[in-house]
């Protein structure tokens, strides 16, 4: 029987370069002879959840931002839950699996909204039965968060924005997300305070003295982590 897989995944707030790194990473582990597959979520253009996201991060006046952190979260659960036979496919088979945002995503942003620690603590739980019990959505072995000051993402979304690139699932829309400082910033401490209690779950520093690092020196500080999951 072949070994079973690893799922890795690389979270951060919106501008913190996920996609760069899930790339860097993929190529470093298959120069070692490892089985990647990737996936993104949300799945805007593959899954039936993934769209409807899509669609409602587009639509302002669907007031997403502000809909109860549970009820959004199971749209990204649902979402998850779409693609999760074919991770476990995968990880049957030995993959090792890289994964743009996942669980994290709704542990940091839905997470974010709550101020109480004592309520977040629940909604956490609540989370944890929701997709890996109720849903049964595969666990992470390893979840790498990717850290940078607000200022500096609102600096690279700009930047995003000018450069015209292209995100079909907007429509020439502006994400409600990214618009929205308040919620970049609760999300962010959201994330910090996770790393500290959650196993597995890793800050990664992209900016220690205020300038975002090379991103082969943020590749460098990711392939360490993995590597020492992918011993065990």
């Amino acid at each position: 029987m072949a070994k079973k897989g690893k799922l890795i995944v690389i979270d951060g707030t919106d501008g913190s370069g996920k996609a760069t790194q899930v790339k860097l990473l993929a190529q470093s582990l298959k120069s070692e002879g490892y089985k990647i597959k990737i996936v993104d979520f949300p799945e805007y253009y593959k899954n039936f959840f993934g769209a409807f996201i899509g669609h409602c991060l587009s639509e302002q006046y669907y007031n997403f931002l502000n809909v109860h952190p549970k009820i959004a979260s199971t749209l990204y659960a649902a979402d998850r839950w779409e693609s999760s036979g074919e991770i476990k496919s995968w990880l049957q088979r030995g993959f090792i699996v890289i994964a743009n945002r996942y669980v994290s995503a709704n542990q940091i942003h839905q997470g974010g909204k709550i101020k109480s620690t004592k309520k977040r603590n629940s909604f956490i739980k609540w989370l944890n039965q929701m997709e890996y019990e109720v849903f049964g959505i595969p666990k992470p072995d390893l979840t790498l968060y990717l850290d940078l000051p607000t200022k500096i993402v609102l600096r690279l979304l700009k930047h995003r924005e000018s450069s015209k690139m292209k995100r079909a699932y907007l429509k020439k829309k502006k994400d409600v997300h990214e618009n929205d400082v308040d919620f970049l910033i609760n999300s962010r401490k959201s994330a910090i305070w996770l790393s500290k209690f959650l196993k597995n779950f890793i800050k990664i520093d992209c900016a220690p003295k205020g300038e975002i690092l090379k991103r082969e020196i943020i590749h460098e500080k990711i392939y360490e982590k993995v590597k020492k999951i992918l011993k065990t």
